[in-house]
């Protein structure tokens, strides 16, 4: 199974290097990628900002085994139900793509366009965060999966 993270976001930090680097040796069957898409975008109107960055998005998604878009507006979830969503994923597909819209959230299009839109929380992450609680969640769901002792 190969996972994709996308997501807009500026050059990574080196301790977020780090703790990507870390959730992706330990998902040794699975392909973990991060592909951030850069903006130079100097739009004030949020509603502009966010069908800018929703083209790039679409425009750098591959064709689409499955999408799942982190959105505030989506349905909560476990990490059970998360791990048994990647199960049904792997079962049919070979690829899920990740979709993390910008600060302003994503488009009615990507949405429209992800197979399921979920919410990590009603709390706000920053996207540096995000993407390490989302690696974690990944690899807790492959634990899950193959009941390591992982998930507790």
């Amino acid at each position: 199974m190969k996972f994709k993270v996308h997501s807009i976001s500026s050059k990574s930090q080196v301790w977020e290097e780090t703790a990507l680097e870390f959730y992706k040796k330990r998902l040794h069957d699975h392909e973990l990628i991060f592909l951030n898409h850069k903006h130079k975008l100097l739009l004030k109107n949020p509603e502009e900002l966010i069908v800018a960055e929703s083209k790039i998005l679409l425009n750098k998604v591959e064709k689409i085994d499955h999408a799942i878009a982190w959105d505030i507006k989506g349905r909560s979830i476990s990490s059970n139900e998360f791990a048994n969503l990647i199960k049904e994923c792997s079962m049919n597909d070979h690829q899920i793509e990740f979709i993390i819209g910008g600060s302003h959230g994503l488009s009615r299009e990507v949405l429209d366009k992800s197979n399921h839109v979920i919410s990590a929380s009603r709390l706000t992450f920053p996207h540096r965060l995000f993407k390490i609680i989302l690696s974690e969640q990944i690899y807790r769901a492959c634990s899950i999966i193959s009941n390591h002792p992982y998930h507790k």
